[in-house]
Formats: C-alpha cells, structure tokens, sequence
C-alpha cells in the first residue's frame, strides 16, 4: 500500500467510525452534521423534481423489482438479490441482475458480469458484489453499470429476461419500477437517525413511503421486534416481512472446498472483513461456537494487496488460531491473491413469511 493510499483508508475509516457511531469526535460531527443538512436539502430536490416530471423517468417493457435500503450498506441487499434471482430462476423465470458494482475500477462503465454460464470478470471490473451474485448464480445474468437503464436495455437485447431484479435500487429513481423492496437491518436499523455523512441514512424515514415492501434482515436478533415493526409503520403501509441469515457452510477461498460449520466449534479463529458492519460476521460466527482470538477490520469494500495478506497471516500466526475466516463477499476481493488456508462463511436469507414472500415476488405487480 502506498503512503497517500495509506491515508486515503485511514481518513475514509475514520469518518466511517463516527458515522457508525464507533467513535466520538464533536469537532467533526458539527462539520458533519452542517454538511448534512445540505444533503439533506439536494436529496429532497431532487425527489421533487422526479415528482414533478423536471427530472425524466424511464421504463423498460419487463416487471422490475428494485432491493434497497435507507441506509449506508450492511442490510442483507446481497443475500436477497440472490434469493429473489434463483427464488424466480427455479420457478422458470428469467431473471437478469442489474447492480452499480461501487467501488469497482470504472463505475460509469457497463460491464456484462456474467452470462448466466460463467462469471467473465473479477471484482476490479465488475465490483465486488455483482461477482458474488454472479457466482452464487447459475443460469441468471449479471450486469453492473451505473445508468441501470442503460443496463436493462442491454440485458434485453443480450438475454431477452422477463424480470429485472435492481441490485441496491431504491435511490435510483429514473428507473421506474414495479415493486420496492426496502430493507432494513433490526440490529441497527437507522444508526443515529442522522443523513448521510453525519448518520448512516440515504434518505429522511419518510421516503419509507415510496415502498411496496419492508423487509426486516437479522430479525432473530432484534431486541424488540414488535417496537421496531410500529416504527416502520409510521412511516409507510407497505407489507413488513421478517427474515434471518442462515449460516450454511465455510468455503475455501481457493479452492471451493467445503468445511462444515461443525468445524467452528469451540476453535480458535482470526476474522477479517472489510464490510459496513463487521460486527455482524462476529457475532455470527460465536454463535456458530467459534473462539474468535483477534477481528481485523477494514474499511468497506476495501481492496487488499499482498501487504494486507501478510498481516493477516502474521496475526493468525500470533494468535495461534485454527481458521482464518472472512465474509464471501472480502474473499471475492481477494481472489487474485490466492489467499491459501482463509475460509468464507456462506449465508443464505431464509423468510420467516415464505408463502406470503413468494407470493409477492411471484405476482405479476
């Protein structure tokens, strides 16, 4: 890592601790909160403008579903996208994933992910959460492009899809679409209840409006679910689903290989994520019965090099753990490193209201 990237990581990891409520600051916090106030006034602009018809919307000729959040990341968008893609695939759909991929190389390019055969590039190209999609995901494509309009008139030439599931898709309001599924995480679910960059909202409670649906990710771990569900309600009539991540299996990095969870009990382990919040594959993994001896964290979609790689081994080396562990969405970032012996843990989203769920998904909105 080179000095100004070095500085670069430690200033975007240092606003992210205050905005996250990791860490105290007044100074910044006043400078952050002024500077939210005018996002807060562009936001509500240009949702106006959208309103009004000064800002064009388009459509495209298929049903489209939009997965978002109010929220800076950390809600579960990726295990849903993929649940909804292969929930229509084994319904014999045909389904097509349009994402941004933040964080990629060159964001306003459009870049065909994967063809439904084969995943064609990695995460500098494609981002790192198109790739995970495209890998869990056999048989749908997946495009990552900025203007999702764009994206969807070249998946409907390519693939000829009757759906379009819009990956982190509820700010993207020139793209008409035909179900919003907002979600929201129950461990956190509005941070400090501040805008973006003095809190972790994208936009005031009340957009919650514009939604058809709400659903609740980590429910099992809410500590009042009940409270958190007549919150909601105040802010929209759409239908609230609850649902949980199901841990299913470790995933060498390298290899595929499969470890059970089995495997996790009562072990001693280094875990490492460059996520929104890191916290939750913690938490996870020691409910799971790992002895968890050091957490790195880094910032969210970081990108590792050998340095990084090298430390992580070195701390595991220190600690004398048994597993190196991360998210499956780091090990994707560090696929060009062949990160030999570091496992990832494989979630799926499992509904508390499958019927209700499928259903919706299913119709013809």
């Amino acid at each position: 890592m080179t000095p100004s990237a070095g500085i670069s990581v430690i200033t975007k990891e240092y606003l992210q601790d205050i905005m996250y409520a990791r860490r105290r600051a007044p100074l910044a916090e006043a400078v952050l909160f002024m500077l939210s106030v005018l996002y807060g006034f562009a936001v509500r602009l240009r949702r106006i403008f959208y309103g009004l018809g000064l800002l064009p919307r388009r459509k495209l000729p298929v049903r489209v579903i939009s997965v978002g959040n109010l929220t800076l990341g950390g809600t579960g968008k990726t295990p849903t996208v993929i649940h909804i893609a292969g929930m229509l695939s084994t319904r014999h759909r045909r389904p097509v994933v349009l994402s941004r991929g933040y964080g990629r190389k060159n964001e306003s390019e459009l870049v065909l992910v994967s063809d439904g055969d084969q995943v064609l590039v990695g995460a500098g190209s494609g981002g790192d959460e198109p790739v995970l999609i495209a890998t869990r995901l056999s048989g749908v494509p997946v495009v990552a492009g900025k203007d999702r309009y764009r994206s969807g008139l070249f998946a409907l030439e390519r693939f000829n899809p009757d759906t379009v599931i819009l990956d982190d898709g509820f700010q993207h309001l020139r793209l008409r679409r035909d179900a919003d599924i907002v979600l929201v995480d129950a461990t956190d679910a509005f941070g400090n209840g501040k805008l973006f960059p003095a809190g972790i909202l994208r936009e005031p409670l009340s957009a919650l409006g514009r939604a058809d649906a709400v659903l609740i990710t980590r429910a099992d771990r809410a500590t009042d679910l009940e409270a958190l569900k007549a919150a909601l309600q105040q802010h929209t009539r759409a239908r609230i689903f609850t649902s949980h991540q199901e841990p299913r299996e470790l995933v060498d990095s390298v290899s595929g290989d499969i470890t059970p969870l089995s495997a996790l009990r009562n072990t001693a382990a280094l875990v490492f994520s460059g996520i929104a919040r890191p916290a939750s594959l913690s938490a996870l993994l020691s409910s799971l019965g790992a002895s968890i001896k050091e957490e790195m964290i880094f910032p969210d979609h970081y990108e590792y090099d050998r340095s990084d790689l090298a430390a992580i081994y070195q701390k595991a080396a220190d600690h004398r753990v048994s597993l190196i562990i991360t998210t499956e969405k780091d090990a994707v970032r560090l696929k060009d490193l062949r990160p030999e012996g570091i496992l990832a843990l494989r979630i799926d989203l499992e509904l508390h209201e499958p019927e209700d769920w499928e259903r919706m998904i299913l119709s013809d909105l």
